[in-house]
């Protein structure tokens, strides 16, 4: 018989986790809770109240100090209790400022051997019931220390804006090659509407720069340098900040998935380093257009993937196939990168042809196809060569390689890529839309999310007169939303033809 105390208890279980997150988690869920710390380095507790750090003490510290001591504990026990009895403010400063404070020592080496590893300590969790709308958020939590999910401070609603009352765009280049950032500078000032507000070598240096309050519209990132790299600098730009980050950096050979932890980070997108085949000019104007598109980027609508939206969708049985209609066109720009794990991509695919079109850096198609396959459990193949759409596989496209059609009635669709005409991936996605939509006319749907180019007015009309259907995500939903907001306009024209769906209604709707 068990005894009351047991009884008492509640739930418990292990979880395994840094002390950091679990402060997090809490924190973000506007609790009033106290954590209980038991580790081989002594014993603590930390109050929290409405979502905000109180009071810390360790058997020798307290406030400030106890907190950061306890932040160096990399192993031991946690117990979750009501807050109940009124306790001293030793702590003033946001919960928010003290983790990146804490991020920031152990990234510079200003503690002792033996500070924790953010996402690779061990705390057993003892004790009652955590409450659904804290357990919610859970696996947000242990996939990142700095998840993006959680509600804002007032500070960080709004990324930094240009003060200038002009439309210029500030940019802050953040790389430790002197060279390259010369150059790149360069490239970014070769026009009006461009000014580099500072260069940083570093990323402890480009916290500096910002710190200083200088405005910033976007913030060129390299991936790899020192005192801290790249995925920590982020992390610290997406709390403080908010400002739209482009990835600057060379694209190395199964580079992908770390290419695609930044992108869950928060980076609006990836960049290629160039090569010594690309034309400078060429170059430089694409960057260019890139950093104006970025600029007006809604930080505050991104959010963090969880695991849990793609890795449920992958091992889910399969649907039995159906001989859908509807041909689906799936477009993604800038911001876009996870939406397509969002996506019901393997129900969408069983049930008819789904052509994907990204806009990627040049050679990147292939790897992020691989990693589509890998991510969403759905066989991915890059459209280069003569391919049979079918259903049951996901064709992802690179818009800047001309495609040919097969032009015949009734018969399976073949797309035929021999990468012999490069085009800018606006205008390629224009034939792409086009070619497509001579082959299957009304029977073709399209998918528009996030984006920072408009849609070609003329290729829009001409979807439309072939009684294309024109379907939008949601706008507060995207990061970048110029491209819906340019076809959003003729749905007042073709509200028959024009929708507005999100990502879960496109099964349904493409059964119709």
């Amino acid at each position: 018989m068990q005894s009351t105390d047991s009884i008492s208890r509640g739930f418990t279980g292990t979880i395994s986790l840094g002390l950091t997150e679990l402060i997090q988690m809490v924190c973000l869920s506007r609790s009033d809770l106290v954590i209980g710390v038991s580790s081989g380095k002594g014993k603590a507790s930390i109050y929290i109240r409405q979502g905000q750090i109180q009071h810390a003490h360790t058997e020798l510290l307290t406030g400030n100090e106890a907190f950061f001591e306890v932040a160096r504990w990399n192993d031991g026990q946690f117990e979750i209790h009501p807050y109940t009895n009124s306790v001293p403010c030793s702590i003033d400063k946001p919960w928010e400022h003290l983790l990146l404070e804490a991020i920031r020592l152990q990234d510079e080496n200003e503690v002792p051997e033996g500070v924790q590893n953010r996402g690779g300590d061990r705390f057993d969790a003892l004790g009652p019931d955590l409450g659904r709308d804290l357990l919610d958020g859970l696996d947000d939590v242990l996939g990142n220390l700095l998840s993006l999910d959680g509600p804002l401070s007032p500070s960080q609603e709004q990324p930094i804006a240009c003060s200038a009352p002009c439309s210029c765009v500030k940019v802050l280049i953040v790389e430790d090659s002197a060279l390259f950032a010369k150059k790149l500078k360069g490239m970014l000032e070769a026009e009006a509407g461009i000014e580099v507000a500072g260069i940083a070598r570093n990323g402890k240096e480009s916290l500096e720069f910002l710190s200083s309050g200088t405005p910033v519209d976007v913030i060129t990132l390299d991936v790899n340098m020192p005192v801290m790299p790249g995925d920590t600098a982020i992390k610290h730009f997406m709390i403080q900040y908010r400002t739209p980050v482009i990835i600057v950096s060379a694209h190395e050979p199964g580079a992908m998935d770390r290419i695609f932890n930044f992108l869950q980070l928060g980076a609006v997108d990836f960049f290629a380093k160039p090569e010594v085949r690309d034309d400078p000019a060429s170059y430089g104007a694409r960057l260019r257009r890139l950093v104006r598109g970025v600029a007006s980027a809604r930080i505050s609508n991104f959010k963090r993937l969880r695991t849990r939206e793609y890795a449920l969708k992958s091992i889910s049985p399969a649907p039995v196939v159906s001989a859908r209609r509807k041909t689906l066109v799936v477009i993604g720009a800038e911001g876009a990168y996870m939406d397509w794990l969002r996506l019901p991509l393997r129900q969408l695919c069983l049930e008819g042809p789904v052509i994907g079109i990204q806009k990627l850096s040049s050679g990147v198609a292939p790897e992020f196809a691989r990693f589509l396959s890998e991510k969403t459990g759905v066989e991915t193949e890059w459209l280069y060569g003569t391919h049979r759409i079918v259903p049951g596989k996901f064709y992802l496209c690179d818009a800047s390689l001309e495609p040919e059609v097969l032009m015949k009635p009734n018969k399976p669709l073949y797309v035929d890529v021999i990468g012999s005409t490069v085009l800018e991936w606006v205008n390629g996605v224009g034939v792409w839309l086009e070619r497509l939509a001579e082959r299957l006319a009304d029977s073709m749907c399209i998918y528009y999310m996030s984006g920072a180019e408009p849609a070609p007015e003329s290729v829009l009309t001409g979807l439309l007169d072939r009684g294309v259907t024109l379907i939008l995500a949601p706008i507060d939903s995207v990061v970048c939303s110029h491209m819906i907001e340019s076809v959003k306009p003729y749905g007042a024209l073709f509200n028959d033809l024009v929708l507005n769906l999100n990502h879960d209604s496109l099964t349904e709707v493409l059964k119709k």
